[in-house]
């Protein structure tokens, strides 16, 4: 791919200096200097060049040039004399481009001529100095916020150092069009910039300032855009320009690194030689970390949803407890990512094992991602399984399909009990992964672009103690669903999970049933199962089509309830052990959704239950 990388300054947190050491470590080629940061900034402008030259990137641009173009005579000619000012700062820094954004000013004109006119003269004098300018269409522009307005108009002023700024964000932000970047020449593009963003109803400035993100991370058709960017011919910088307030609050370096992967990522979308990733086919096996002396309560819920220990490993203290076919790994030996798991987190899921097609090539992408790649035992009698650490620290491990057969994991395990429980379970539905609100973002970007998941839309979750916000995780088949939730307000279920795990963990396991009667009713330690109030029965009795006798017995069960076209999900839930929950579900006639509706029935539940 013949683009260089970039990334702007205003994207991140710290100091100038922080931020320039954090874009050359995580490989940047270049940087674009937000003015603001450098003002602020005791570092003096020739400095910043040759510490710029010493780390090994280049300052692509000088950024922003502000309420330029279409203004009143009496303004024009103080706004060159503040082009010519930014002009001698850019000799200092080195760098040839001045970015240009539209006027958003209440003083400006509606003149595609005049602003056409301002600019030729800009770029005259930019000449002059050896220099170019960019020119863009913010989306918030006063008159000027749609890139073919934008395009007409450096097309009207028709000087040879003035070009198009072609940022995505204000594009999508609009829902605009983007066949007319295939009529571009990628000449004449000074500088393409690339973020996403989730779509909220919110003002296009609040938005652009507030809630960008990498690509990769929210919902714009990013991919589409550098599909039309690259038919261009374009050959100059890919750039970040992340406005986040989250980004902001968050620690330098791994944001910077996100960034970098966004662009790796977004470069082999495009790549007619892209790099062929695996198809994650489904969740294997799930894995806690434990101890001997705090393992017997997760047993025994374990126990009570019907696993039975099957196998012990022939020379670890690691046993395999299975129903249906789900398998949950109990990890008991003293290794490096067990003990440490256990240190910071207590009981808990610390990875998580996928089945795939063509994991081969999982190891190269890794790397080129820059995510911690683990390669699997060379030992004959130890099962070829190889991990990548995730942005959370846990663990997912690649099993090849074709490995797969019924006595797979007596490679390395005795079978100890060959007898499985038959409830209804069949095997894992789904499990809910909770970040902290700051980890939101690197975990969807790890899903995406590291497993190659699909990323659905955020919904918002009503906590007794706030809002909880959810995006969904999946693959093409749905057989991987992987719920990513996080929150903002202390106290709710998310919260208090994240406080305990030190930031991020798994704390939901969904297993499917055939029949959701049968493995209820099955549970020898009814008291473990969460309880529902009899208020949501009475209104699910009035407002849905269910015979009276059958809501009747999912009350005496606990089993909720809830309907999507032709489609019904029924679900219980067992009382949290150590932050985590097991569900129970069943899906009938096409259901696909995750039972949303009673999310706020289940966390008020849960809520109680911490309580007493």
């Amino acid at each position: 791919m013949r683009y260089k990388h970039s990334i702007a300054s205003v994207s991140l947190s710290g100091t100038l200096r922080e931020k320039m050491l954090a874009i050359a470590k995580a490989g940047y080629d270049g940087i674009e200097l937000f003015e603001n940061d450098l003002t602020v900034s005791d570092i003096r402008p020739a400095e910043l060049r040759q510490m710029a030259s010493d780390l090994g990137i280049e300052i692509i641009a000088l950024q922003p040039l502000r309420d330029f173009e279409a203004m009143p005579n009496a303004l024009h000619r103080k706004n060159l004399d503040r082009a010519e000012r930014k002009f001698d700062l850019m000799t200092l820094l080195g760098t040839k481009t001045l970015s240009v954004c539209s006027n958003t000013s209440p003083l400006a004109l509606d003149d595609m001529d005049k602003a056409a006119a301002d600019l030729h003269e800009l770029a005259e004098r930019a000449a002059f100095r050896g220099f170019k300018i960019g020119y863009e269409a913010l989306s918030w522009g006063r008159y000027v916020y749609d890139y073919r307005q934008s395009i007409e108009i450096v097309n009207r002023a028709n000087h040879p150092n003035l070009g198009y700024i072609l940022d995505n964000l204000h594009i999508n932000s609009r829902e605009l069009p983007m066949d007319d970047i295939y009529k571009l020449s990628g000449a004449k593009i000074t500088l393409v910039q690339v973020a996403d963003a989730q779509k909220m109803d919110v003002a296009h400035i609040v938005l652009g300032r507030h809630y960008r993100c990498f690509p990769g991370q929210g919902s714009f058709p990013v991919v589409a855009f550098m599909k039309a960017v690259d038919s261009t011919g374009y050959n100059g910088y890919i750039s970040h320009e992340i406005f986040s307030d989250d980004f902001r609050a968050s620690r330098v370096y791994p944001v910077a690194l996100d960034g970098k992967r966004s662009l790796i990522w977004l470069m082999n979308e495009i790549s007619k030689k892209n790099i062929e990733k695996p198809i994650l086919k489904k969740i294997q096996f799930i894995e806690f970390a434990t101890d001997k002396f705090s393992q017997f309560p997760l047993i025994a819920l374990l126990k009570n949803v019907g696993f039975v220990k099957t196998h012990q490993h022939k020379s670890k203290d690691v046993s395999l407890y299975q129903l249906g076919d789900a398998t949950l790994i109990l990890n008991k030996e003293l290794d490096a990512h067990a003990t440490d798991w256990v240190d910071k987190h207590g009981n808990m899921v610390c990875s998580v094992g996928f089945s795939a097609q063509n994991p081969q090539y999982l190891e190269s992408w890794a790397r080129q991602l820059h995510y911690k790649w683990i390669k699997a035992s060379d030992n004959e009698d130890t099962l070829n399984i190889p991990a990548v650490k995730g942005s959370s620290n846990l663990l997912y491990y690649f099993i090849d399909e074709k490995d797969l057969k019924s006595n797979y994991y007596e490679l390395e395990f005795d079978l100890i009990n060959p007898f499985k429980i038959n409830n209804g379970v069949q095997q894992f539905d789904h499990i809910g992964h909770v970040v902290s609100d700051v980890l939101t973002q690197s975990n969807t970007l790890f899903y995406r672009a590291m497993l190659g998941l699909e990323i659905e839309e955020t919904l918002e979750l009503l906590d007794p103690r706030g809002l909880m916000y959810s995006r969904v995780a999946r693959n093409e088949t749905k057989s991987i669903r992987i719920p990513l939730s996080s929150t903002r307000s202390r106290g709710t279920s998310s919260d208090r999970f994240i406080e305990s795990l030190a930031g991020a963990g798994i704390q939901q396991i969904a297993l499917s049933t055939t029949d959701i009667f049968k493995t209820a009713a099955w549970i020898p330690n009814k008291n473990m199962i969460l309880s529902v109030p009899d208020n949501y029965y009475n209104d699910l009795i009035s407002k849905s089509v269910l015979p009276l006798e059958e809501v009747e017995r999912m009350r005496a069960l606990n089993i909720l309830y809830d309907v999507q076209g032709e489609g019904s999900f029924y679900h219980f839930y067992f009382k949290e052990q150590n932050g985590l929950f097991i569900e129970i579900i069943q899906r009938v006639g096409g259901y696909d959704r995750y039972g949303e509706p009673n999310a706020q029935v289940r966390l008020a539940a849960q809520a109680r239950d911490r309580n007493t």
